[in-house]
């Protein structure tokens, strides 16, 4: 799920000491270590965002997802075999490639995939906003742009044509986003927030129905899964491809407006070469992207992210009406 526009701490957390990495990384290092006895194990650092996996970053050098649950061990065997080397094969951004991996058992806490960490750190919108009118910022319109048309142009791997889609808030259809919102966000907003948002779920749906062509999205584009190198002032990589599937492109582009604002947002699409009905698309998503993270917070009861959504939404839909 896209964090809106909120920034969070999606960074690697060191451990402190020895006796911590033990406490927290057993037994997944230990699981790491049956599966690649060679491998020495000196140094890990554990991530606090990741929605489906454990995560870790070993030796500074190698990132591990571990599976939470059967689904997301499935996702793994299905990213390492066809869905990431298709990426890699697709984009000219550094992406995630497969360099270890245990998926003979597709059950959680065992299977997981590694990959050479890449160097970076999260492409914040703070991070744009102080290259705004540089080189630097256009060169990041560049790399994001292409990047989204390398994707979206992708032949989708054969596999994810028939993977099961689930009912995650961030990939509902715009008719079952639509019906849930109604029946559990519009009693939590104000009317002027419903009629706002039951104009913009019936326009999204009609839209939706016109749409042209599936694409090979990211899925959940934003700060954490964009990497910025500093020096160079430029964007280095692409990850996070956990949530990549057939879907709209709007989607991502929608993804983009609403984390990095429209400036950017309308300096990609142009290069993008975007028609008229994606990009209404793309803005439609964006708006009603607070209700995602809302139903998000619903689905997971975390009641911070749930009032996160609906104060997003409520902000966006008095600024664009003209209130204060």
């Amino acid at each position: 799920m896209v964090r809106y526009q909120r920034r969070k701490r999606s960074g690697s957390q060191a451990c402190a000491n020895k006796e911590e990495v033990r406490q927290m990384s057993n037994p997944f290092m230990q699981r790491l270590q049956d599966a690649y006895p060679q491998m020495i194990i000196a140094d890990v650092q554990t991530e606090r965002s990741a929605q489906h996996y454990f995560v870790f970053t070993v030796n500074h050098s190698a990132v591990f997802r571990f599976a939470r649950d059967a689904e997301s061990a499935r996702s793994l065997l299905f990213e390492a075999r066809s869905l990431l080397p298709a990426i890699a094969r697709a984009v000219a951004l550094p992406t995630p490639e497969p360099l270890y991996e245990s998926l003979e058992r597709l059950e959680p806490g065992y299977a997981f995939l590694g990959y050479a960490r890449i160097d970076g750190e999260p492409l914040w919108p703070e991070t744009l906003e102080e290259q705004a009118g540089t080189e630097a910022w256009e060169r990041a319109a560049q790399s994001v742009s292409r990047f989204l048309r390398e994707l979206h142009a992708a032949e989708p791997p054969r596999a994810e044509q028939g993977r099961r889609e689930d009912a995650h808030a961030d990939r509902l259809a715009p008719e079952e986003l639509a019906a849930r919102a109604r029946e559990e966000l519009f009693p939590r907003l104000s009317a002027g927030a419903r009629e706002a948002a039951a104009r913009d779920l019936e326009a999204l749906a009609s839209e939706s129905e016109r749409a042209g062509r599936q694409a090979l999205i990211h899925g959940a584009l934003g700060p954490a899964h964009l990497l910025w190198d500093a020096v160079e002032a430029s964007v280095c990589g692409a990850i996070g491809f956990g949530s990549a599937r057939t879907g709209d492109p709007a989607r991502d582009l929608g993804s983009l407006s609403a984390v990095y604002g429209t400036a950017f947002y309308e300096r990609c699409i142009a290069l993008y070469a975007g028609d008229e009905a994606l990009d209404k698309r793309a803005r439609l998503y964006a708006r009603l992207m607070p209700l995602q993270e809302a139903l998000y917070g619903l689905d997971t009861g975390d009641d911070e992210t749930l009032n996160y959504g609906l104060e997003a939404y409520e902000r966006e839909t008095g600024r664009c009406s003209g209130q204060t």
